[in-house]
């Protein structure tokens, strides 16, 4: 079977079928797969939970066969070419964390909203990422691998580099729910000598919802942004990825993949329910020529941000926004 589901828990990290602790079940995974086979980490985001059958991830986005029933269903594992039972395509692995807690009760128990509370424990959960990690550096060496996440899944991506010993070759971020500051300090705070190549895809049809994030989530300070604004910055190895831009949209035409118009104007699904989405992400993780971050930041539209709201009806009375704080860069990262 060429997928590994996972559930993150306060106590640990655990595979969802019964087989051997999970460092056994990473080593079977490992002699099955061909030289050169990768590994592939999925991380869902807000309202997923392992531990609730109606919530479960790995009944829904991660699932090989989509449910009918289930609205924004989209198959990452075969949107990314993996299928069910065979290893030649490499290993998929589902990280399932609890990222739904009710809002009354936590204002009630913590003063905050269930939204808060999960964004705050999103952090430790990037702490069992990493020990993810370190098993498959253990248990699977030689292995690339690679990290796609959405929303919330984002910030328990990046906030596990600080605690690696060995960094995901590309890691793809879908509409990240993290601020533009804790996304630096976290790769200041990189302790390996290679870096991730991290992609950063937004769409202006997420505006509304990454409003709301830094309306909800704690920020560390007055002026930090959505990372759906972009870095607004050259850091290394990273690169803001407009998906729902004209121009983006042609030049991946161009190349073969049949990407659809952006069609919606409010919409936090549409990096993974949008036609030809995958084609991308697949491009992007097959080390296709061309699809490095180098070679993307010298092709017009990639990079480069749209003005936030721009692409509402006049006369809505929304706010205005724009490119993401610039400022000096942290200690540790130098600028691309």
């Amino acid at each position: 079977m060429a997928y590994l589901g996972l559930a993150a828990s306060p106590g640990g990290l655990r595979a969802i079928r019964s087989g051997g602790d999970l460092a056994t079940r990473i080593a079977r995974h490992h002699a099955r797969l061909p030289a050169g086979a990768p590994i592939v980490i999925l991380i869902h985001g807000y309202r997923f939970d392992p531990h609730d059958r109606a919530a479960d991830p790995h009944r829904h986005i991660f699932a090989f066969r989509e449910a009918a029933q289930a609205r924004r269903a989209r198959s990452w594992p075969r949107g990314l070419g993996f299928t069910r039972h065979a290893d030649a395509a490499g290993l998929c692995i589902g990280f399932g964390w609890p990222a739904q807690i009710p809002h009354l009760g936590s204002l009630m128990a913590r003063g905050r909203t269930g939204f808060a509370q999960v964004y705050s424990d999103a952090r430790g959960y990037g702490a069992q990422l990493a020990h993810l990690m370190r098993l498959l550096a253990r248990h699977a060496p030689g292995r690339r691998v690679d990290i796609v996440a959405h929303s919330l899944g984002a910030r328990v991506a990046l906030a596990a580099l600080p605690a690696l010993e060995h960094a995901p070759g590309r890691m793809i971020l879908l509409g990240a729910a993290e601020f533009d500051g804790a996304a630096l300090a976290f790769l200041s705070a990189l302790r390996t000598e290679a870096r991730p190549e991290i992609y950063n895809v937004t769409a202006r049809s997420n505006d509304a919802y990454d409003a709301l994030f830094e309306t909800f989530a704690p920020r560390r300070g007055p002026h930090d942004r959505a990372l759906g604004l972009g870095l607004g910055r050259r850091v290394p190895d990273w690169l803001d990825i407009q998906l729902d831009r004209a121009d983006v949209t042609a030049w991946v035409n161009d190349r073969g993949i049949p990407l659809t118009p952006a069609q919606t104007r409010l919409c936090h699904w549409s990096f993974y329910t949008r036609s030809g989405a995958f084609g991308v992400y697949r491009a992007i993780l097959g080390r296709k020529p061309g699809w490095d971050i180098n070679t993307l930041r010298n092709v017009p539209g990639f990079g480069a941000q749209e003005p936030r709201w721009s692409r509402m009806r006049p006369g809505l009375g929304l706010p205005g926004g724009g490119a993401a704080e610039t400022g000096a860069l942290p200690a540790g990262l130098k600028s691309a």
